[in-house]
Parts: structure tokens; sequence; C-alpha cells
């Protein structure tokens, strides 16, 4: 998901001690791996499992690895209670571009014709519906970091239109570059979870 020189960057020697610090911390549980967004990650190994599809799934190691780094440098907090766009985000103007090509549209695609499905799909990521937009699903892509995708379905007048909204509180846990990644892993997730349940349909 991301450049040559994020592998070299995000490397599991080079982020392992801090990666493994999160076990029995900030939302993980005490044990041998981590699990969020029906993956796993070995705390042994750095091996990262889709539990969605029952395979590793090694090419988004680095964008976890530089995700989970900055999250277990922080303390937790209450949610904020309070919902803000990417836009609204330390620097979100700088990233919104980059932001709404490998996310938003991405959604759009996938689920525009079908919005019903995001809340199902959400479901599989241990999301539950809640009332923004026309359809919309709460996900904790964290253990502390609620993400909410809002989707409005195209119809004969608009194409599809989405957007994601975070907890105010994100910024306490990630920079905004990471937040970008994670949103972009939410996002291929979400996608995931909808081939698995079409396929199980």
């Amino acid at each position: 998901m991301r450049s040559q020189n994020e592998h070299v960057l995000w490397n599991w020697e080079r982020c392992k001690t801090r990666i493994r610090g999160l076990k029995g911390r900030l939302g993980f549980k005490e044990a041998p791996t981590l699990r969020f967004l029906e993956l796993s990650i070995s705390l042994e190994d750095g091996m990262i499992h889709d539990d969605l599809k029952n395979c590793p799934f090694p090419e988004v190691a680095p964008s976890i690895y530089c995700i989970l780094s900055g999250y277990a440098e922080a303390e937790p907090v209450p949610e904020a209670l309070k919902l803000v766009s990417f836009r609204q985000l330390p620097g979100g103007h700088a990233y919104h571009k980059a932001f709404l090509g490998r996310v938003v549209f991405s959604i759009q695609r996938v689920f525009g014709s079908k919005p019903r499905m995001l809340v199902e799909a959400g479901k599989l990521l241990g999301g539950s519906g809640v009332d923004y937009g026309e359809c919309s699903v709460r996900v904790y892509s964290l253990p502390l970091v609620p993400i909410i995708v809002v989707l409005w379905a195209e119809s004969q007048e608009f194409s599809a239109s989405a957007n994601m909204l975070f907890d105010a509180s994100v910024s306490h846990y990630l920079t905004t570059e990471q937040v970008a990644m994670l949103s972009q892993l939410t996002s291929v997730r979400l996608r995931h979870a909808y081939e698995i349940f079409i396929s199980k349909a």
C-alpha cells in the first residue's frame, strides 16, 4: 500500500519494541497477537494474518507498523464525542486530495450502488450502523479509534458521495498522515468484508 522507502523505514526490526508495548494497552488484549479490523499481528515475528480470508497479508505490514508505532506512544483519553472531518485534522488540507483518492472514492465505487452493504461489511469488522447520511457505519479501526463512514447512494440525478468522520480524540493517538493510512486500511478492509459477505450470500 505504501512506497519502497516505507518498506525500509517501517519494518519489524525497527518497530517491534514499540508495537510489543501495546500488549494489554490502549484497548488491546493481554495476548500474543494484536487484533483489529479482522487482522492479527503476531508479537513474536510481526507476521500479519487476514482473519477474514484466513491467509497471510504481508503487503500491509509497513503501513500497519507505522500506524501501531504511533498509536503505541499515546496514553488513553476519553472520546471527545465530537466528530471532525479529515480536513479539520492538523494539516489535513495538505493530504486531502490524496485522502479522497485513496479512501473516499474507493468507498463510493464499492458501495455507491448498494449502500446497505456498507453496514453489513462494517458488521464483519465489528462495527455497527449509525444515523448519518443515507447509510453509515461506525468501526473501531483501532481499539480506541472509532471511524464513521458515511454514504449517500447514487441516484439518477447524482453520483454516490461518501465521507469519513473521526472522533476529535484521533489526533491524540495518531498523526494526520497515520490517520490517512488507517483510513485507507479501513476502506480496504470494508471492501474485503463486502467480498466475503457476497461470497457467502
